[in-house]
């Protein structure tokens, strides 16, 4: 691991043609005209030491609700006062399948309604939605997108030739992917837009590097190694761990998961 603070270089694009040339014709260095502004990051939240990996222990957050029984779960959520409705229709391997009806700590979460089904989610993550609301708050967050959360079909990426697909925890209403938040200045931050990170790249700790670390980028990256201190989830992907991500987050908590993968 290196020693040397986050940074971000990037040739400055602005000077017109000749600029060289003229810099150069009145004394100045070649090393001078070329020169590249940096960007030093080192004390921002996002770059502070994180393992990408790393033990939760029982007391977190993502351990303590995803090892929650239906009854366990539902007795949390009243006395929470929670704003869910419970889903009637069909919700195959959600153990107690919900809807959100109303904000978390003022934060509106937006997904798709009506009879569509990526829009139900167990009791379980909306307690853990609870917990992320309170982290997006303290960011000025006050909606987000999710694209969806219980897809009864999906699977995981197959490992071993011939070996069978295990599950994703969107096959149990227990992950979200998310796409857009807005702040309460007005501004948006895409995860598509405003990542700005390199594939396979560290998303957090002293190695992580924006490509391009505009304000949106630092704030987007800020938001999401704070979730990840706080301990709320099992998994969270990011546009960092592959093309499939490139648009989205993915968070999850998973029973049983003692750990927290940060990709």
């Amino acid at each position: 691991m290196s020693d040397a603070p986050p940074t971000a270089a990037f040739a400055d694009a602005g000077a017109p043609d000749g600029a060289s040339d003229a810099a150069t014709n009145e004394g100045g260095s070649d090393a001078e005209a070329q020169a590249v502004s940096v960007v030093d990051l080192s004390q921002e939240s996002f770059a502070q030491p994180l393992d990408s990996r790393r033990s939760l222990p029982p007391t977190s957050i993502a351990r303590r609700f995803a090892n929650l029984s239906p009854g366990q779960c539902m007795k949390q959520l009243r006395a929470a006062k929670l704003p869910v409705k419970h889903w009637g229709g069909a919700a195959k391997g959600v153990a107690n399948p919900h809807r959100l009806s109303g904000d978390l700590h003022g934060v509106k979460f937006i997904f798709p309604g009506g009879k569509s089904p990526f829009g139900v989610l167990d009791c379980r993550l909306v307690l853990a939605l609870n917990e992320f609301a309170r982290v997006l708050a303290k960011h000025e967050v006050v909606r987000v997108q999710l694209d969806n959360m219980y897809r009864p079909r999906s699977k995981l990426p197959r490992h071993r030739r011939g070996k069978a697909r295990n599950p994703s925890q969107h096959s149990y209403g227990l992950a979200a992917d998310i796409t857009r938040f807005w702040l309460s200045d007005g501004s948006l931050l895409s995860v598509e837009e405003d990542w700005h990170g390199e594939l396979g790249a560290p998303a957090c700790g002293p190695e992580a590097v924006l490509t391009e670390p505009d304000d949106d980028a630092v704030r987007l990256r800020n938001l999401v190694c704070d979730v990840a201190r706080a301990g709320i989830f099992t998994h969270m992907l990011t546009p960092g761990f592959n093309a499939a991500h490139r648009n989205h987050f993915h968070f999850d908590i998973k029973r049983g998961a003692d750990y927290q993968a940060l990709r």
